[in-house]
């Protein structure tokens, strides 16, 4: 099942960014090419944004609204300050050891049943027009937010 609609829903603003801005816990919108050359609207949490020319994400295509809240509530949500626009308390991460940690402990156990495997490896390359979003969370969600 595809959740991209459901979650434009829940959009509330959004601004164009350079690839080259992206950081850990936003929530974006692109246009992805995949390697057939044709595009697809995506929706995706960034675990980590610029690892080797690639990028570690979420695809919320694949998480409905309510299991995105519930990630959301056991992470906490904050402010980027750059933007002004909410996005996801990931910790700060090195590739080789502290998101494997955090993929592992937190998103694998969970992984099929809940995230609907949603991890995603892309090439940064292939993204174009990336947005970041502000994304209305539940009350319950935003009360975490610091």
């Amino acid at each position: 099942m595809d959740f991209y609609n459901q979650h434009l829903t829940f959009k509330q603003s959004s601004v164009i960014i350079p690839k080259a801005q992206l950081q850990k816990g936003m929530v974006i919108q692109t246009m992805y090419k995949n390697q057939k050359d044709k595009l697809n609207p995506y929706m995706l949490l960034v675990l980590n944004p610029d690892f080797k020319r690639k990028i570690h994400v979420l695809s919320l295509n694949k998480i409905s609204n309510y299991r995105f809240n519930e990630l959301a509530k056991d992470t906490g949500i904050k402010i980027i300050p750059k933007f002004k626009k909410r996005g996801l308390i990931i910790p700060k991460l090195i590739m080789s050891e502290s998101s494997n940690r955090f993929y592992y402990g937190m998103l694998a156990p969970r992984m099929k049943k809940t995230y609907n495997n949603s991890y995603r490896t892309l090439f940064i390359n292939s993204m174009q027009l990336v947005q970041i979003i502000d994304y209305a969370f539940d009350k319950e969600v935003e009360a975490t937010l610091q």
